[in-house]
């Protein structure tokens, strides 16, 4: 395990090698620039401005000194957008709150999907198969800039149970924060609890054919016995392997939400840096989700090996 390990810690760096260099030159080889805006600045101004984020230098050097400050010192540099800021600043006061937006989704996703379906799977072909796959048919199919709006009219405009657009973080307590908060999970994690639905199912369908859960039957044990110590764990093998994804996904997919439900997280930032052309800031998003994106993948296949012992990496 150890040494599978050191293996994927090696090839992150190679990933993450390869993402900061294609994402540097795309995004320099696309249209327009920082200077692009509809007021011209004065030229002395503008010469500064490039001398100041190494916009003078050729492209090369430009590279060369972006690796050595980001490799060297973690460092992204400072903000074009903001330039009172730095980068890291910006990366620091963003993601925890995107994080926690992006774990209540998981939460909520999981919470609707998982033991939906493996009570489908259970009850293969009965109504409540066909009920629960026909809700989580809707829950991938309608879009969650469709599936926001529509939960702030109903829950927030009419009923009044949460608050549309007032994320308050913690500011408020657990209640005022559940508040602000339950609309914009819900409506980023329902495509992933429809997903997560229709992958317990099939680990379900697949585990209860296996003879051993013939055996048990045969042994004339109770349904929940067989459920809980039988197939529950094989059959939530397929879920595990999804959530480093899909949490990725849904930090990287909260764009929408953040921009619906007005939350101050990293998806306004990637937004707006990128509509301003803000290099720095882009490629330190952009690293931030790819190292995000590899070390939850790593922690997945790790939790396959605690789930299922037949599994080894050595």
């Amino acid at each position: 395990m150890l040494r599978y390990v050191l293996r994927r810690i090696v090839s992150a760096v190679l990933v993450l090698f390869v993402v900061i260099t294609a994402s540097f030159f795309v995004m320099r080889a696309a249209p327009g620039g920082p200077f692009d805006g509809e007021k011209k600045l004065p030229e002395e101004i503008e010469k500064n401005i490039r001398a100041k984020y190494h916009l003078d230098k050729p492209l090369w050097a430009q590279y060369a000194l972006q690796m050595e400050s980001i490799l060297l010192h973690a460092d992204f540099g400072p903000s074009m957008k903001y330039p009172d800021k730095t980068v890291n600043e910006i990366l620091a006061d963003g993601l925890p709150v995107s994080m926690i937006l992006g774990l209540q989704a998981l939460f909520f996703a999981l919470l609707l999907g998982l033991p939906t379906g493996l009570y489908a799977g259970f009850k293969q072909n009965r109504w409540q198969d066909y009920t629960t796959m026909t809700g989580a048919m809707a829950g991938v199919s309608i879009p969650n800039f469709v599936l926001g709006p529509l939960l702030v009219y109903i829950f927030s405009l009419n009923l009044q149970w949460f608050d549309a657009a007032n994320w308050n973080g913690l500011e408020k307590g657990l209640l005022g924060h559940f508040q602000s908060s339950v609309l914009p999970s819900l409506s980023l994690g329902m495509y992933y609890a429809a997903y997560i639905a229709r992958l317990s199912r099939g680990g379900m369908l697949e585990v209860v054919r296996q003879d051993y859960v013939r055996t048990a039957r045969a042994k004339g044990l109770s349904e929940r016995v067989i459920i809980t110590r039988h197939t529950l764990k094989g059959a939530v093998m397929p879920v595990v392997s999804y959530l480093g994804p899909a949490f990725a996904g849904m930090l990287t997919g909260s764009v929408v939400i953040e921009r619906i439900f007005n939350i101050p997280g990293l998806g306004t930032h990637f937004v707006a840096s990128a509509f301003n052309r803000d290099y720095p800031l882009v490629l330190g998003t952009i690293v931030l989700y790819s190292a995000l994106l590899v070390v939850l993948n790593l922690v997945v296949d790790i939790l396959y090996t605690l789930l299922d012992p037949r599994v080894s990496y050595d």
